[in-house]
């Protein structure tokens, strides 16, 4: 019902919306194409089929995005229902690791995934909260998301994930490798790491030392062999069968287990063509990055653009990071994003149209005094 409604509501906008001329919104719809035809290749049936459709479901939203979010305003709203969604929970979740001082394990809502996927949810929207936490007009909503930031990382430390800590680290990384103070990070991750050793319960500190321990040692943790047997399925299954793959759920179908890779997903369940495209979308959001940022550079008026192409940025990297050991290759929050990005694109291009176009008046109109003013 609120796809319908939405969708109602995009066709009643008229001039008021923009399809995207990204060139992601077209490997996209081949991607979600080329998904169902291997549905269909493989005649899957039921509950794996309604995986493909979905998807293309998926993908008809993130154009819809792409199309709605093209001015600062609506695009600050999609990310508001972002945080209250998710950082929501997470400052909830967060505020209990600290109560208990780290010592429970955190379990997330059910329709986020418990705690590995909820973890990288969490993480994946971050950004946005630094981003409102410095673009936000008050200074307490200001505050406010810097605290939602804060209880994000409470609540990683509190789910225990070594596949989301790894992808945080290296949003972190990047946050760092571009930010202007290279020092004041450092520092506070040290304090941070001080205080939580001192703080948190032994028991705590022992589950995560050993945890952490198998990603040195992933030859003795049976669950990295058991994602690597798994990727040995994606991988000879789509050697069989190199251009549609398996279809949509085969990897519960045929291996009885998760893929536990966005790559060997894709792979898997669409063969190389489908992560080829997958590839090709990925390189283009990182272009679609950087064009926005070179666009908006030095322009006082698009500031907030700039710095939101770099979260999003950094989201970006905590998704293929931690798409290493988790699928989510046909993920929502993914498509959603690259809906945002070129929605961004779109608002800062039409920024810079309109100012073009008012100095070319500006300078007509001078040009035109002139002329009068030398007869």
């Amino acid at each position: 019902m609120i796809a319908i409604s939405s969708l109602v509501g995009y066709l009643s906008l008229g001039d008021r919306r923009k399809s995207p001329g990204n060139y992601i919104v077209f490997f996209v719809v081949l991607l979600a194409v080329w998904y169902l035809l291997s549905a269909f290749v493989n005649n899957i049936e039921g509950r794996d089929f309604t995986l493909a459709t979905d998807f293309a479901k998926i993908t008809l939203m993130c154009w819809v995005t792409a199309s709605l979010v093209i001015t600062r305003a609506r695009i600050h709203a999609l990310i508001w229902v972002l945080i209250i969604a998710i950082g929501g929970v997470s400052l909830r979740t967060g505020v209990m690791t600290a109560i208990v001082g780290g010592g429970g394990a955190i379990i997330g809502p059910t329709h986020l995934g418990h705690t590995n996927e909820y973890a990288r949810f969490v993480i994946y929207t971050w950004p946005f909260m630094l981003f409102l936490a410095r673009h936000s007009a008050h200074y307490y909503v200001r505050l406010g998301n810097g605290v939602l930031a804060a209880a994000a990382v409470l609540t990683l430390i509190g789910t225990n994930s070594r596949g989301a800590f790894v992808a945080f680290a290296a949003m972190c990384f990047i946050l760092w490798l571009y930010g202007k103070s290279k020092i004041l990070p450092i520092v506070l991750i040290g304090t941070f790491l001080s205080v939580a050793y001192f703080v948190l319960p032994p028991q705590r500190l022992e589950s995560f030392t050993s945890r952490t321990a198998t990603i040195e040692n992933a030859e003795e943790d049976n669950s990295f062999l058991a994602r690597t047997e798994s990727w040995a399925f994606g991988w000879s299954y789509a050697l069989e069968n190199p251009f549609f793959g398996g279809g949509a759920g085969v990897f519960e179908r045929l291996h009885k287990f998760a893929a536990h890779s966005n790559y060997f997903e894709v792979l898997g369940e669409s063969g190389f063509v489908g992560l080829g495209i997958y590839a090709i979308i990925a390189v283009l959001a990182f272009m679609t990055v950087f064009r926005i940022r070179r666009l908006s550079r030095g322009i006082t008026e698009l500031i907030w653009a700039h710095d939101l192409a770099f979260y999003i940025m950094i989201s970006l990297v905590g998704y293929f990071v931690g798409g290493l050991t988790k699928n989510h290759g046909f993920n929502e929050y993914y498509y959603m994003l690259l809906g945002i990005l070129m929605g961004l694109e779109t608002a800062v291009k039409n920024y810079l149209v309109e100012q073009a176009q008012s100095v070319g008046l500006e300078q007509s109109a001078f040009g035109s005094s002139l002329t009068a003013r030398a007869k």
